[in-house]
């Protein structure tokens, strides 16, 4: 490999863009500069990847996306060529409506930092928002960005309900090239197929808590998440965060209850393992703090709380997700001026209250 190509590929900003993007992006550079000619072959994916000291994995992930944007052809026995009449830049979209697809639109969602956020981003690009609500039917919400695709006066789509992986990777196969769609999420380091994730830092916000036990000298931290979200990966970084932020000592976890019957709460509550040390109850959800908040009147625990909208009258941590619909939104712009590479990494910590 030449090495003004392999010094492109490698080449780091600075911004803690993931090495996938960064192949993908020094890729698209390189046919813009003549670097790969059209026609050109290229090596073998495992020859290239020890060539450029990568894991040959990132490097097939750039180079089928590549070639699903019509840069490269790949053919089981003949390799990876770079195709014979490149694709030309995504035109801008013309289309003047941004579509937000929902789960359900309620009072609560349209007054939240997302959405406020989105909306002020998408007025400033002179746009118009339209909300579609799914209710929470997966098989729907794809039938409703899918029809999106092919409407002329659709400019992009914010989709903000969690799908799972395989409707992801599906999403991302569908979509013309080009095509703007943003999906919020809380996992910034996941790009699958050009669909973006942004969001919030739950590990940082966990040891941003646990910080504040350890200097204000608790002695006990009960944890309190319900038995059908213990195991989402939002909840399980928050709770590792507060381990790491309290000295790396284990909080007490209580996971025997339900959104609909909070009840075994107030008998876990009853049981301190230092009754005369300062104790915190933390509940990753504010739903489930206001459910329980009744069985706190004792004094007996000091409430926290991980929250995204309005806030409760307990002390905790502010996961704001504003930047969430910023970050959508500037994802949103690039994509409809063609820049297909454009991603966002940052991370929002949280905010201790």
């Amino acid at each position: 490999m030449r090495p003004d190509l392999k010094e492109l590929l490698l080449r780091d900003d600075g911004s803690g863009t993931l090495l996938y993007m960064r192949l993908y992006k020094g890729m698209r550079e390189a046919f813009s500069r003549g670097l790969l000619q059209p026609g050109e072959r290229l090596p073998t994916d495992m020859e290239m990847a020890r060539e450029l000291g990568v894991n040959h994995l990132t490097l097939k992930k750039t180079l089928c996306r590549l070639a699903k944007e019509g840069f490269l052809t790949r053919q089981r026995g003949r390799g990876t060529a770079v195709a014979a009449v490149l694709p030309s830049a995504a035109p801008f979209q013309a289309g003047s409506r941004v579509t937000v697809l929902l789960d359900a639109v309620s009072e609560a969602t349209l007054r939240s930092d997302t959405f406020v956020s989105i909306c002020k981003g998408v007025n400033a690009l002179g746009m118009t928002i339209e909300l579609v609500s799914s209710h929470d039917d997966r098989r729907e919400q794809f039938r409703q960005i899918t029809e999106l695709f092919s409407t002329a006066d659709s400019g992009g789509c914010i989709v903000w309900p969690i799908m799972d992986m395989r409707q992801l990777e599906q999403l991302a196969a569908a979509r013309p090239q080009g095509y703007p769609l943003i999906f919020i999420n809380y996992r910034p380091e996941l790009d699958i197929g050009g669909i973006d994730f942004s969001g919030y830092d739950d590990f940082g916000a966990g040891r941003l808590l646990g910080e504040h036990f350890l200097s204000q000298g608790y002695e006990e931290v009960l944890v309190l998440h319900n038995e059908k979200t213990k195991h989402k990966g939002t909840n399980v970084n928050r709770l590792a965060g507060i381990a790491s932020g309290w000295g790396n000592r284990e909080p007490r976890v209580f996971t025997g209850f339900t959104p609909d019957d909070v009840t075994p709460v107030r008998n876990a509550l009853r049981r301190r393992t230092a009754p005369d040390g300062k104790a915190a109850a933390v509940f990753i959800s504010d739903t489930d703090y206001l459910a329980c908040k009744g069985f706190l009147n004792g004094g007996a625990w000091t409430p926290f709380v991980f929250f995204t909208s309005v806030r409760p009258d307990c002390g905790g941590i502010l996961l704001s997700s504003f930047q969430m619909g910023t970050n959508a939104v500037r994802i949103l712009e690039a994509r409809r001026k063609g820049d297909a590479a454009f991603t966002i990494t940052r991370r929002v910590q949280g905010v201790l209250v």
